[in-house]
């Protein structure tokens, strides 16, 4: 990446930045961003468990100790940092849903802190630096990450790989003890999510941002050999545990490259135009044709890089459109299709590539800002504020209906512990044809009262009547499922 600018951006303006001003302009704006952050995400306080959730909760309460923690595994994955963060939670505070969205809003702020400080580090720009965090503090983009529990590994390991990142960018000399701890904090990164492996794809990205700069500080040779020699150790060490890398749903295919464009596209959507002009045209279905629409990804990205040729940054405008592909990378194995809103959860694959598609649309809105023209720095400032409302609108209604959708197995866990709480000498709980996943309501009765036995039964009453006596859990109807629960003795 060679770019004609002597400095990436503004030609030298703007280059002083809070972090290293007062420490009232320091603590301004982290009060700024917290504030923003609990704006957009506050409402989750009150939302409850989904899928993976109870399935952490229970193991972290009942399976996990002090001698498993770094080998057990929860849902099939090596997460031994997860496991330590969801084991003493659990010991500070059992079953505190709100502690862990609470924690998870933290984790976020607290990313969000990370990328105003990798940018700045990057650019020595302070409002490029601080427009890009607070874009990616309330983007829609990745809300999947922020609102689900079970996210919290991609909050985790974004968390420990930024800041491994920001040292690596730092603008300070960089000698041996700063290399060692940016490792480390990079092992640990690992440690809570395997997508943390992008950590060696954007070292060198970093290492090539700043070579074609020599006037800043370089990224050192020892830092891309040692990324290099922890990714490959990890790769050895997740397949000894793991036992392989290929899953029935994560595995190399045309796929991988279809989804690293669909994720680029999906966060360059007009997500804000439509959450306040139009809310029905934020959902999109998934697409029937195995690369259509996701071919627009070349139009787009031609455009982006004409724009930073044209403003004279193409350096910087290439840097963090390769951010968003190449964060993208560990996760388009997945078997999903990131262009869509299939899921919410899924949008977590989003958090870390997002630093990067935030940067540009900071970067877009900057050349807009640095013309003298009165009329262009309004419609900069325009612009900006309906990005930031557009993109809370969509949180707000995204959180509004992950609280809707986690309330159902509120209600459903809710009811059935009533039920057995008014038979307290039955221990087994068989249940038919739930409208929740089997698997994660039993973890949940069973991490609340662990004397259950809860199995599933198929064949109606007469398969229950094998585990007398018990509870017979079954359900009719189609929309809304109607539970049943009677009585075998």
């Amino acid at each position: 990446m060679s770019g004609k600018e002597p400095d990436p951006i503004d030609n030298g303006t703007e280059r002083s930045a809070p972090f290293t001003g007062s420490v009232w302009q320091r603590i301004s704006l982290i009060a700024l961003l917290w504030a923003i952050c609990v704006l957009t995400y506050g409402g989750i306080a009150d939302n409850y468990l989904f899928n993976d959730d109870f399935s952490w909760l229970r193991e972290a309460r009942l399976d996990m100790s002090w001698g498993n923690l770094l080998t057990h595994r929860v849902v099939d994955f090596f997460r031994p940092v997860i496991n330590l963060s969801f084991y003493l939670m659990e010991r500070a505070s059992p079953g505190n849903v709100r502690f862990h969205n609470t924690f998870n809003l933290m984790l976020h702020f607290l990313n969000t802190l990370l990328v105003y400080h990798l940018v700045q580090a990057l650019l020595d720009n302070a409002r490029v630096s601080i427009v890009t965090a607070i874009l990616f503090a309330i983007t829609s983009v990745h809300t999947g990450a922020v609102l689900w529990i079970s996210a919290r590994t991609t909050l985790l390991s974004s968390l420990f790989l930024l800041a491994s990142l920001s040292i690596v960018a730092s603008r300070r000399e960089k000698g041996t003890a700063a290399v060692t701890v940016s490792v480390f904090l990079y092992i640990v990164a690992l440690a809570a999510k395997e997508t943390a492996i992008a950590g060696f794809f954007l070292v060198f990205l970093l290492y090539l941002f700043r070579k074609a700069d020599p006037r800043r500080p370089q990224v050192r040779a020892a830092t891309l050999i040692s990324f290099t020699a922890v990714s490959a150790a990890y790769l050895v060490i997740r397949k000894a545990v793991m036992g392989g890398f290929l899953q029935s749903n994560w595995n190399i295919g045309g796929h991988i490259l279809r989804n690293a464009a669909g994720g680029l596209l999906y966060q360059f959507y007009p997500w804000p135009v439509f959450s306040i002009c139009c809310p029905g045209a934020t959902r999109i279905p998934e697409p029937g044709h195995p690369f259509i629409p996701e071919i627009l990804v070349i139009p787009l990205a031609a455009l982006l890089l004409w724009a930073g040729e044209a403003s004279k940054k193409l350096h910087t405008f290439a840097f963090a459109l390769a951010w968003t592909v190449l964060a993208l990378l560990p996760a388009a194995p997945f078997h999903y299709r990131f262009f869509s809103t299939v899921s919410i959860t899924q949008t977590r694959y989003y958090y870390l590539s997002s630093v990067g598609s935030v940067l540009l649309i900071a970067l877009l809105l900057s050349i807009l800002w640095s013309s003298k023209s009165r009329i262009k720095r309004y419609s900069c400032l325009l612009l900006f504020l309906v990005l930031c409302a557009g993109y809370m609108v969509r949180v707000d209604r995204l959180e509004k209906k992950w609280d809707k959708f986690t309330g159902m197995y509120r209600e459903v866990i809710t009811v059935i512990e009533e039920e057995t709480a008014k038979h307290p000498g039955i221990a087994t709980l068989a249940i038919e044809d739930p409208p929740l996943a089997f698997p994660y309501i039993a973890d949940a009765l069973v991490m609340n009262g662990p004397g259950h036995r809860v199995i599933e039964v198929t064949g109606g009453r007469e398969s229950a009547m094998v585990f007398r006596p018990c509870l017979y859990i079954s359900y009719r109807g189609d929309v809304p499922r109607i539970m049943r629960i009677e009585k075998l003795e």
